[in-house]
């Protein structure tokens, strides 16, 4: 691992986190910004990213790369092969492995960058096709070379400035990075505001801190009647494109079922009569003001899907910041498949 002085020196504008141990991490840091600044309602209120446990927290840290596994712990350090292979709940588990504070990036924290990266006019790329950009194939990093066959991941921020965006490197493409939301039979189940950022929330499966969302805005125990979901127009096996978020779920996937949802976020729709609150555009789950081209959204919507953001490698056109792949379990891992860490100190929500 690289040691600090080096970290120092390749930080430029960013900050040096150090875990329990003293162990250190390249973050960003997202200073407090409200809904109606980022163009989501009328009502100046924090993003949600800002709000733990009831108390609003003047800045966030998010890595600015993406992570590596070193002794158990995830951290954010450049020119290392992404880690890889990972289920969620050892992506959980990694981050809160370094201490109170650090937890595996929130909804809330990747929405917040999505929402910042859209009102700023910005158009980050990255690793989309085989180690370089699906469309400008002179942008390319450096290939890992720990590399599989036909996986092509580029070591950590050596994309250069056109795969950064708000500081953060490969927020497009490379891997697949976990985040904290989840579908639940198509119902729509996130932590409220950025309380999984606190050490040690139960994440599982069965876990009480699991919220569905209402038309309102409300958030409310998981199964409630006319929580938001996903949900397809037709038979799911032949209808990929056509489906939007309603409050009923008519069309459910069977266990064997070859298709799953797939379109433009930016297309992204509600069903006639079905309103959408402000927090699913905070959340990055629904388009605010999002131009197509930034990412494609995936579901299927029978049984637990862990949501995973950004893309990878392989992805073309489809990967972006507004990439979302509600489509594997929580036991699901794979060569391109990584994460974010972040960070925020517990003495601000304490």
């Amino acid at each position: 691992m690289s040691n600090y002085e080096d970290l120092r020196g390749a930080a430029a504008n960013e900050e040096i986190i150090l875990d329990d141990q003293g162990i250190p991490s390249v973050m960003v840091k997202v200073p407090l910004v409200y809904l109606d600044e980022l163009g989501i309602g009328s009502a100046h209120t924090p993003h949600p990213a800002f709000i733990i446990n009831d108390k609003v927290v003047p800045y966030i840290y998010v890595s600015k790369y993406i992570n590596v596994i070193k002794n158990n712990r995830a951290y954010s350090i450049p020119n290392q092969d992404p880690a890889n292979c990972i289920t969620f709940d050892r992506a959980v588990e990694v981050c809160y492995n370094k201490g109170a504070g650090w937890h595996l990036m929130t909804a809330a924290e990747w929405g917040v960058l999505h929402n910042l990266i859209t009102a700023q006019g910005l158009e980050p790329r990255g690793n989309t096709n085989n180690g370089r950009h699906h469309v400008k194939t002179y942008e390319h990093g450096v290939l890992s070379p720990q590399n599989p066959t036909n996986v092509y991941r580029t070591l950590t921020g050596t994309g250069g400035k056109a795969w950064e965006a708000l500081g953060v490197c490969d927020i497009v493409g490379d891997v697949h990075k976990w985040v904290v939301a989840r579908l639940v039979d198509g119902e729509i189940q996130i932590v409220p505001n950025n309380n999984a950022a606190i050490h040690k929330t139960d994440l599982g499966a069965n876990s009480k801190a699991w919220k569905a969302i209402l038309q309102d805005g409300s958030l409310v125990a998981p199964g409630t009647n006319g929580t938001l979901k996903f949900d397809y127009t037709g038979n799911p096996a032949n209808a990929t494109s056509g489906f939007h978020i309603t409050t009923t779920v008519e069309h459910k996937q069977t266990d064997d079922g070859a298709g799953y949802g797939a379109k433009d976020f930016g297309t992204l729709t509600a069903k006639s009569g079905v309103t959408i609150p402000d927090i699913l555009k905070a959340l990055a789950l629904f388009p605010n003001t999002d131009k197509t081209g930034r990412g494609f959204i995936y579901f299927r919507n029978n049984g637990e899907r862990l949501l995973l953001r950004g893309g990878r490698s392989g992805n073309g056109g489809s990967a972006g910041e507004a990439y979302g792949y509600f489509y594997g379990p929580r036991s699901f891992s794979a060569v391109d498949v990584g994460l974010f860490s972040a960070y925020v100190d517990p003495a601000l929500y304490a």
